[in-house]
């Protein structure tokens, strides 16, 4: 008989469970499985599957980001706020695009490493860290707005890319994905990479081992930070408007569906490929139950007892306490 690798369970895990996902809600609801609203799932994944590919490596870690979803929201907002005040000049509107979207990367990036630079110059756990920061982004998002801001619709045009697309996959899926394969290359076939779940193994024996510990984590989570400012530039072409509390669902959506993905809080076991399972898992429940009409609230505590479940399940209880660092 063929002996099962312990490796690949939570991948098994996942597609038994997008699979069980489908058929119940497609028993439940006939629309479930039209062509318009898979299109409508796999469009609202992106933003999903970008953000959860930042925290995977953050995870690998040991550690955690609570600030994603606010991160998201700063940057939204940062991001249209920048773009509409080149209305009236003489920019072209290509070029507006670009020059909003890249100071909003490069702002984030920024933001990103001095919180890595906070949790690990001043011994600060990143639970606590981030959390601050958390507190601090969510601020700054409603000093920049505090209304939601609309782009005017003689402008649309500029975020017509988001609508591309080939059947039921949208350009912002592809690039989502492409962005995936290619951090997953980084984290599996590069020196950085290694580093990575050396640290999550044991940061002491990484320390000997001459990781350059701190630069190491000052960089995930700075690239933890540009996934989440990425995802915000997708929302606000998805929604063609930014609004300055649009990451507060994230943050426990993307540790989901990373856990789901068979990531351990614990450090040093994931893989950024398996979290893209994790993320459907994630995007089926939130369709179906907005599709059969369940309350806003209701999805957070589902998505709240979903994440502890895929943390019981994914904790080894024999191996080192799962602290957070």
């Amino acid at each position: 008989m063929t002996k099962i690798n312990k490796k690949h369970l939570p991948l098994y895990f996942s597609s038994a469970v997008i699979i069980l996902l489908i058929v119940v809600f497609s028993l439940i609801e006939s629309r479930f499985l039209n062509a318009a609203n898979m299109a409508n799932l796999l469009s609202d994944a992106a933003p999903l599957l970008i953000m959860a590919a930042g925290m995977t490596p953050v995870l690998l870690l040991g550690s955690i980001d609570l600030s994603v979803g606010s991160v998201c929201s700063v940057a939204n907002v940062f991001a249209l706020t920048i773009l509409l005040s080149f209305q009236g000049t003489h920019w072209t509107l290509g070029t507006a695009v670009l020059v909003s979207f890249g100071l909003t990367a490069l702002a984030a990036i920024a933001a990103g490493a001095i919180m890595g630079l906070v949790h690990v110059k001043l011994k600060i756990p990143s639970f606590i860290a981030t959390l601050a920061f958390m507190s601090i982004w969510s601020s700054v998002a409603l000093l920049i707005s505090s209304a939601p801001i609309a782009i005017p619709r003689q402008l649309w045009g500029m975020v017509a890319w988001y609508d591309i697309s080939v059947g039921p996959f949208s350009l912002p899926l592809f690039i989502a994905l492409l962005f995936i394969v290619i951090y997953y290359v980084i984290l599996t076939r590069t020196v950085f990479g290694r580093g990575i779940y050396a640290i999550g193994g044991n940061e002491r024996c990484a320390r000997i081992a001459g990781v350059p510990v701190d630069r190491v984590k000052v960089s995930v989570f700075a690239i933890n930070a540009f996934c989440a400012a990425l995802a915000s530039i997708f929302l606000v072409a998805k929604a063609k408007s930014a609004a300055p509390t649009v990451g507060d669902g994230f943050t426990l959506m993307v540790i989901a569906a990373v856990v789901l993905g068979g990531t351990s809080l614990v450090g040093g076991v994931g893989n950024v490929i398996n979290t893209i399972f994790g993320v459907f898992i994630v995007a089926l429940i939130s369709n179906g139950m907005n599709i059969i009409g369940v309350d806003v609230f209701w999805q957070r505590i589902v998505f709240g007892v979903i994440l502890l479940v895929a943390v019981a399940i994914n904790t080894d209880r024999t191996s080192r306490s799962i602290a957070v660092k």
